[in-house]
């Protein structure tokens, strides 16, 4: 009987301990209601943009970092460019010789464009910016004529001034004026 008397004392304290616990989460918020969803923001709603996207034109910006004033007859031309992302998120752009255009013109004389025959290495190049960061690169002229063709044995550019356009779709155009000599 000893035995079973301590049973029952160790089950009655077991009971009140509980019954002590549930009193307790009643009495202090404890309810079965499920916890609400916190509700979206603004901010949780608008879709950031993936850093793979496109780079839109008005974040974008040209610039000619370095060009000669004057070029040798018979020798290259070294131009280097720089693509900026003003813009507030990574993004895509194409700086390839398709999209990031560079023409050679005098007058109306259109001499060499980095659209004509580009390697198939450089047609179409993406490169990621950061915001805030630019991608650099040289193009160099070789100082000869070229056309949509591919022609060759055009006529050689004479020594004038001529001035070099650096063009991207919907990006302001850069200008520069140099002299063959």
């Amino acid at each position: 009987m000893y035995w079973v008397r301590r049973l029952v004392v160790l089950a009655v304290v077991v009971v009140v301990i509980a019954l002590i616990g549930l009193f307790i989460s009643k009495a202090f918020g404890g309810d079965d209601k499920p916890e609400p969803e916190p509700t979206p923001t603004q901010a949780q709603d608008d879709e950031k943009p993936a850093p793979d996207d496109p780079c839109k034109p008005a974040d974008l910006t040209l610039a000619l970092n370095s060009g000669p004033d004057q070029v040798a007859s018979d020798k290259d031309a070294a131009f280097d460019i720089a693509v900026t992302n003003n813009g507030e998120n990574a993004c895509t752009v194409d700086v390839g010789d398709k999209s990031r255009v560079l023409t050679i013109t005098s007058g109306a004389d259109r001499i060499w464009s980095s659209a004509d025959c580009p390697s198939e290495d450089d047609a179409s190049r993406l490169v990621l910016l950061r915001p805030g960061s630019a991608h650099t690169s040289t193009v160099v002229w070789d100082g000869n004529r070229s056309d949509a063709k591919c022609s060759e044995d055009l006529p050689k550019p004479r020594p004038v001034t001529y001035t070099l356009d650096v063009e991207m779709k919907d990006v302001k155009t850069v200008e520069h004026r140099f002299e063959i000599s």
